[in-house]
Order: structure tokens, then sequence, then C-alpha cells
């Protein structure tokens, strides 16, 4: 896990407010007290050793509805158990958790196997979180942008009344036939199930539980792998084969310094701290991407919300054109950033830097919370990403405080209310000097660190697009020329001749034996070209 960069005496003003960071899990929040008690191979908690890897079931006809069956009970088992225990917490404020478990156990038990205990154990969790939250902030400790705290919910949709689909199998319940890498079967042992997947397995491991969904009409296998942990000898079976049988695929290649200030306009601006080149990663496109999803969903949502206020039952329809939506929406989105955090750590990597610090923005979405550093703006999930592909290169991530680090001038070290003139342009009043925006942020964030970076001479742009992420900068000793257009074929006598189908229905009835000489009657006839 990145620890959190306390910043160098004298930098900051005193009245600057020390607040959350960021613990680079699965939800943003105070970093814990407590260390973790599981631990993994060289002293590592589990969790960093910890991947999930995602395959796209294939199933057959029989097999869909036998799924669809299974995950219908599994909801049902959801559901049930967490009713009686809502009404167990509002009539007493307690719940018995072996009574209620005892009972759907066993009822549910000759549908699902074991596996009905991995449901039971997931409902436990949540409403063991849930009392704890309820806790905190009984007692004030909750941060002061949280909200009361609410029970789990239920596996609905709540506009169609329909139970979400979701398996859950244990450890050792299922195992993977890889056929290739790129496909292979998932074999579900207490339902004699063998169904076919596609995606490719990175990760080598001990497998954990398996959590299968369905997600916009198709079907999803979340399986998550210890990396290269060996299985229970009662479980040979529970070995993944992926590529990679550990984390760090690399090693660092020196020992420079990267310094990043992470946005939305420029997704990611990076310096360094021995050399004078920059780079620059825009996210435009991820921020025309969610207006144009949003603008699908916007319409579906609006055309389903006037039908079902009229009575049509047409607007069922347009309810999964909306879910659909909203699927696009986050995976497009997903992708992007995994993109250029994929493009961005093998940069880095390159250019020899063994240890990186990014900006946390204090309470950005708190405080001065809208749609761009709330919706669009993924900062957790992007700092999570960005953790686990450096830890295949070996380099450290650090989280610094960035409070105030855009109002700081990184010239003259003076702090300048109007410095920044324009969106990306910061302008330092007492030497006159222009410098980019986020660059000022990012040298900035080193300062604050301790380091000294050089005025960038040079900057890299790059645009994240869907085929990867591309250069905007021209490369040295290239000029943009125009192109050369290739002109098409005349057609005609010089060009291309277009056969006339009348005499290829000839030649197939055998009424003509000599195709030269008929074609070369057509010419004679005068024609100038062929049909």
């Amino acid at each position: 896990m990145p620890r959190v960069v306390p910043p160098k005496r004298g930098f900051l003003a005193l009245d600057e407010p020390v607040g959350r960071y960021p613990t680079v899990s699965t939800t943003l929040g105070t970093l814990s007290s407590f260390p973790p008690k599981l631990k993994g191979r060289g002293g590592k908690s589990r969790s960093e050793e910890m991947r999930t890897v995602r395959l796209r079931l294939l199933p057959s006809g029989a097999q869909e509805r036998r799924l669809r069956k299974l995950a219908d009970a599994a909801a049902k088992l959801w559901n049930g158990l967490n009713y009686a225990r809502l009404i167990q917490f509002r009539a007493s404020g307690k719940i018995d958790f072996k009574g209620t478990e005892h009972e759907l156990y066993h009822k549910y038990k000759s549908v699902l196997g074991v596996n009905a205990g991995q449901v039971i154990n997931l409902n436990n969790g949540a409403w063991m979180s849930y009392f704890k939250l309820k806790e905190m902030y009984e007692q004030g400790k909750l941060p002061r942008f949280y909200g009361k705290p609410s029970p789990p919910d239920f596996w609905r949709d709540r506009l169609l009344g329909r139970r979400k689909l979701v398996i859950l199998v244990r450890n050792d319940r299922y195992y993977l036939e890889q056929v290739n890498g790129g496909e292979g079967y998932l074999v579900l042992k207490d339902w004699g199930l063998r169904v076919k997947y596609a995606g490719r397995i990175k990760w080598a491991g001990k497998q954990g539980m398996l959590t299968i969904k369905f997600e916009d009409d198709r079907w999803f296998a979340y399986v998550p792998i210890t990396v290269g942990e060996k299985p229970a000898r009662s479980n040979p079976k529970g070995y993944v084969k992926g590529i990679h049988e550990r984390i760090r695929i690399e090693n660092p290649k020196g020992g420079n310094k990267a310094f990043i200030d992470v946005g939305l306009n420029n997704l990611f601006v990076v310096v360094f701290n021995h050399t004078d080149t920059a780079m620059l990663i825009k996210g435009s496109t991820i921020k025309s991407e969610y207006y144009y999803w949003k603008r699908e969903i916007k319409t579906y949502q609006s055309i389903r919300d006037w039908l079902k206020n009229h009575g049509f039952e047409s607007w069922k329809k347009y309810h999964a054109f909306y879910l659909h939506a909203v699927f696009k929406r986050k995976e497009r989105l997903r992708h992007y950033y995994r993109t250029a955090i994929r493009f961005l750590a093998k940069e880095i990597h390159k250019m020899g830097v063994d240890e990186v610090f990014v900006g946390y923005p204090y309470l950005v979405s708190q405080d001065d919370g809208n749609e761009y550093n709330t919706n669009i703006w993924w900062f957790n999930k992007i700092v999570n990403w960005l953790n686990d592909v450096l830890q295949e290169y070996g380099i450290k991530l650090n989280i610094v405080n960035e409070y105030g680090t855009s109002k700081q001038c990184s010239i003259c070290d003076m702090k300048h209310e109007n410095g920044r003139v324009k969106r990306g342009l910061y302008v330092c009043p007492v030497t006159g000097i222009k410098i980019n925006a986020d660059i000022n942020a990012a040298r900035n964030i080193a300062k604050r660190v301790g380091y000294e970076t050089p005025m960038p001479r040079k900057i890299l742009s790059y645009m994240v697009t869907t085929n990867g992420v591309k250069p905007l900068t021209p490369m040295e000793g290239v000029t943009i020329e125009t192109p050369t257009v290739k002109p098409s074929p005349k057609k005609g006598r010089e060009g291309v001749m277009l056969i006339d189908t009348s005499v290829l229905i000839e030649v197939l009835r055998g009424r003509i034996t000599n195709v030269g000489d008929a074609l070369n009657n057509l010419r004679n006839g005068g024609c100038q070209g062929f049909r």
C-alpha cells in the first residue's frame, strides 16, 4: 500500500487543514490503525497480492437457464435473510445472526449446496459493516460529509421488481480448464456445469470465491487470485494457471522520481527530478465520452418515465435501453482510464523512475462537489489502478496532499491568488514567466516532499483514444506534410472494365465458348465500358 507523505516543514502555511487521505483500497476513508491480520509472502497483506480476473461466460441455452435458476435462488436467499434481519433490527435494534442463517441455509442448501453459506457470509459482513458505521456515526467519528448509514439493500431492480442475478461459489467448488491463452471452460462441481469462457488470465495463484453476475444481458465471472500462493492440498485444482506468478514483472531501471498532478482536462501531468521533459496526457476524450452516454441515458430515461406514467407497457423496453446505456458508460470510462494508466506506467518505467508522488485533492468533491469531480473524475479508482500497475514495475506510489499547489508559484515560491489567469495558464507576477498551470502544480507537489524539478523545456503531449494513447507532439525530425491521395482508377477503356452480366450468363449456359471474341465484339460496338 502506498504511504502518505507528510509535507516538509516550512513549505505550507500553519493554518493548512490536515484532512483525510485515501487509503488506496476499495473505498476512500481514513487510514486504519489496525494492521492487516492476514499476511502473505514476505510479510505483505493478502490484499496487496490479490488480483481479480474478469471472464466472459458463453453458456449454451440449457446452461443459461440453469444459471438463471441458481442466481434466482441465491437472490431469494439474500433477500429473505436480509428481510428477516431487517424486521428484527427495527423491532429490537439487534439481530440474531445464528438463528436467521440456520433456517434459510437448510432451506436453500438443496439448490445451492454449500455455496449457500457464501451468500450468508456476505450478508453477515454487510450487516456487521453497517453496525460499525452506525456506531461511528452516533459517536461523531465519521467524516462530516458522510450521511447516516443505511442497512444492506436487497438484490432487486427497484422499477421492474426483478431480482438481480448473482451466484457465489466457494473457492473449492469450481475450477478452470484452460484450452489456450484466451478461452477455456469453467467447471461448477455442485451443479455439473461446464461453461465456456473467453478472456485472458494474466495472474497465476490460489483462487478465491467466484462471483458470477448477469450484467447487460451477458454473464461475467469474477475470479479473485492470490498471486503466487499455492492452493490447499485438499483442493489441488484450486490453482489458476496464468501468465505471471509474481506481481512484480519488471524492476526499476533507475532511481529517478516522478511527480503527478491528476486532473480532468489534463488527466496526468508528470514532471521529473532528473530531466526538463514533462508528460501531459489529456482527458478531453473521457469528458466527451461521458457526455455522449449522459445524453443517451437522459433520453431513454425520459421516454421510459413518460411511457410508464401514461400506462404503456413498452416502458420496460426503454428501461432495458437505459440500463444498457448506464453499463456502457461505466465500461467505456473504465477502458479510457485503464488505458491511460497502463501507458503512463510504461513510460515512467522507461525513464528510470522508482518512486512516484501523486497529489491528493483535499476534500475537493466534498467541499466543492460538481459533476466533473464527482461523476466523471474517478480519483480513488484512478489511484487504486495506478498503484496496481506500478507494482508490476516495482515502482513505489506515495500520496501527497496537494492543497494550495494551484495557487503556489513554483518559480518564485510565493502564493499568488490571481496567478492562474486562464484555463491551463499560470503567470508569475514577479518574474513574468508563463507556465502551464498543471505543470506548476506538479512542480509544487515535488517541492512539498523536498525535491526540486527543472523547468520543463519539452512537453510530450498525448491523448487517450479507444485504440490506445496517441502522441500529439510530433516526433523529432518529423514535419507535417500534406498527405498524398492516390487517385482512383478511371472507368472505361483505360480503367476498370465492368463485364456485361449478359455475357456471363451466356458463358454459363454454354452458348458462348470464346469469351475473348465476345468482349472484343462489345468493344467494337462502341461501348465505353462493360456493365
